[in-house]
This record gives structure tokens, C-alpha cells and sequence, in this order.
């Protein structure tokens, strides 16, 4: 007697947990070394689970925003502009760089331009690949090729605990997109 679905997915191992936890490593050691670094500069906000791309999609059946939720949202009170930071932590399997490809698609960049006071020639995103996915050979030149052109964007960040990398991206790529 075949099984129900429910009851076969029940006796699966949960992957996804283990998979969470350690990709909200990376997350805690980005969100505490931005803050760290732009403590002596008020005017930028490294804001952690933002919620302002939260309803771009409207509003669901039962009422609540219906969107995404990006990891962090980096915000200059000065200029009012925002990027919106994505990281993706995994082993050398999986397909993280896949769901990342959400962000270029043309909605969500309208959104993320509009909502974060970006020109329309910006993309409005900082994808930050770490752990396996930035090291196997295989995923760095499948990301590198799908994200050609946006490289600015794009940090591959081998070592997540090497802040140093991870701070002179920032100086050199995504600090005058705030400005």
C-alpha cells in the first residue's frame, strides 16, 4: 500500500535545519561586522530582515503583506538610498545560486530600485555567495558566468570570516551606491 505524501515526508530527514543554521553564520558575522564598521557613521543602517520589500507583491488572502524579506538592508538616512544584501551560505551542492536568480528578474528589480531610491540603471542587490558554493571551481564559474556584468554586485566570499574581503567589497563596490 503506497504511502501518503504526508506521512512520506514526515520520515524524511529534515535537511533544511541544519542547512539554516549554518547559513545564519555567515548572516550573524556579516550583520555584526557591518555594524561594527559603520558604527562611526550614523547616516548607514546595516537593518537585519528588512521589511520593506515585504509587500511588493500586494497582499495576500489573509491580509498580510505578500513579498520578500531580504537578509539586510543597507540604508543611508542621508540620501535615502538602500541596497538590499543577500547572503548564501552552502556546502559545494545545492542550488542557493539559483533562488538568487530571483532578484533579476524585472519586478522585484523595479521594486528594490524604487523602494530603495536607486536610478534605473542600478541593480539594487549585493549577493554575497560563501562557504562551499564560493569555493568549488564548478559553482564559482556557473555564478560568475549567469551574474557576468554585475560583478560589483556579486562578492564570492571564500572564507565568511575573513571580514577583510568582506569590508573592502563593501568600500569598493557598494559604498557609492548609498551615496
Amino acid at each position: 500500500m503506497a504511502r501518503e505524501p504526508r506521512q512520506f515526508l514526515a520520515e524524511r530527514a529534515n535537511w533544511q535545519r541544519p542547512g539554516l543554521e549554518r547559513a545564519s553564520k555567515a548572516e550573524v558575522v556579516f550583520d555584526i561586522a557591518m555594524s561594527e564598521y559603520l558604527s562611526d557613521e550614523p547616516s548607514i543602517i546595516c537593518k537585519k530582515k528588512p521589511k520593506a520589500l515585504k509587500g511588493i507583491y500586494g497582499v495576500s488572502d489573509s491580509g498580510q503583506p505578500h513579498g520578500i524579506v531580504p537578509d539586510f538592508e543597507l540604508h543611508d538616512t542621508k540620501t535615502g538610498k538602500s541596497i538590499f544584501v543577500e547572503v548564501k551560505r552552502q556546502r559545494a551542492a545545492g542550488n542557493a545560486h539559483e533562488r538568487a536568480c530571483k532578484y533579476f528578474t524585472p519586478g522585484i528589480m523595479s521594486s528594490a530600485r524604487g523602494i530603495g531610491n536607486q536610478p534605473k540603471d542600478i541593480f539594487p542587490f549585493w549577493l554575497i555567495f560563501t562557504n562551499g558554493i564560493a569555493n568549488d571551481h564548478r559553482y564559482v564559474s556557473e555564478i560568475s558566468h549567469w551574474f557576468l556584468g554585475y560583478e560589483r554586485h556579486l562578492l564570492l566570499w571564500s572564507d565568511w570570516k575573513d571580514l577583510e574581503v568582506l569590508l573592502t567589497h563593501f568600500e569598493e563596490h557598494i559604498r557609492s551606491l548609498l551615496e
